[in-house]
């Protein structure tokens, strides 16, 4: 072999020792690259997050701060997102309110319980009582006086009344109960003669429920309404000053 050839062969050799570290450096510059535009992805992920966190935030009531996306950390990030329309979320409360008590509320107890303006209240009790009229249900929501009360409809009330105990009122037990509240004492032949025989089933369903006492007055009984109706309608138990209230709330006459 002479000495050209050699020299040919180690320059050879030599290309083949140096190509490895170019492909490496090569290597290099790609990882290094990739890692750039990973780094740049998620810059632009935490940018697009704050901005749709800044856009909900009075919807979402979410707690992510500015300090969290300049802190550079990875983090799973879940934002609440407030899920249906608030007045669709008020009213299915005021209705709700309505069910639990089972008794009447006054738009200020409701307001004032579930944080909701008066005026917000009141004309969703509004829209809530022309959506039980207008719907295919056993219950309804009637106004009595400056309150508003949950109630059977009287067209399902007798059957449903075995079922009843301290619940939602049907109207025709309600009725008899506002007259004995408005003209305590009562004879019950007396109120009899006001709501007709049926009174007497009335009658009996109240005092099983503590509504009403009875006590005997010769041949028939005396009808009074006791403390837990009082407590149930967020009246005075001072049978006077409920007369006062009550006259006041209905608008009518001094009986």
């Amino acid at each position: 072999m002479t000495s050209d050839e050699n020299i040919t062969e180690n320059s050879e050799e030599e290309k083949e020792l140096e190509d490895p570290d170019k492909d490496h450096s090569k290597d290099e510059l790609n990882s290094e690259k990739i890692e750039k535009q990973n780094n740049e992805q998620i810059s632009e992920d935490k940018k697009l997050l704050k901005d749709k966190h800044h856009k909900n935030e009075k919807n979402n009531g979410s707690l992510i701060t500015d300090s969290f996306f300049e802190s550079g950390q990875d983090h799973e990030v879940e934002i609440e997102e407030f899920e249906g329309d608030k007045t669709d979320i008020y009213r299915n409360l005021i209705e709700g309110a309505l069910y639990a008590s089972g008794s009447a509320l006054s738009i200020e107890e409701i307001a004032t319980k579930l944080d909701i303006s008066k005026k917000e209240v009141g004309g969703l009790l509004v829209k809530l009582i022309e959506m039980y009229t207008n719907r295919s249900t056993a219950l309804e929501i009637i106004q009595v006086g400056d309150k508003y009360q949950m109630q059977i409809k009287s067209a399902y009330s007798e059957k449903i009344s075995q079922f009843a105990k301290g619940g939602a009122i049907a109207e025709k037990y309600l009725r008899t109960l506002t007259i004995i509240a408005l003209k305590q004492p009562l004879l019950k032949s007396t109120l009899v003669k006001i709501r007709g025989t049926g009174a007497y089933e009335h009658v009996k369903y109240l005092e099983e429920n503590e509504l009403i006492d009875s006590v005997k007055k010769g041949r028939t009984s005396e009808l009074t309404t006791t403390d837990k109706y009082a407590e149930m309608f967020g009246l005075p138990k001072n049978k006077v000053e409920m007369k006062k209230v009550m006259i006041e709330q209905l608008g009518i006459q001094d009986q």
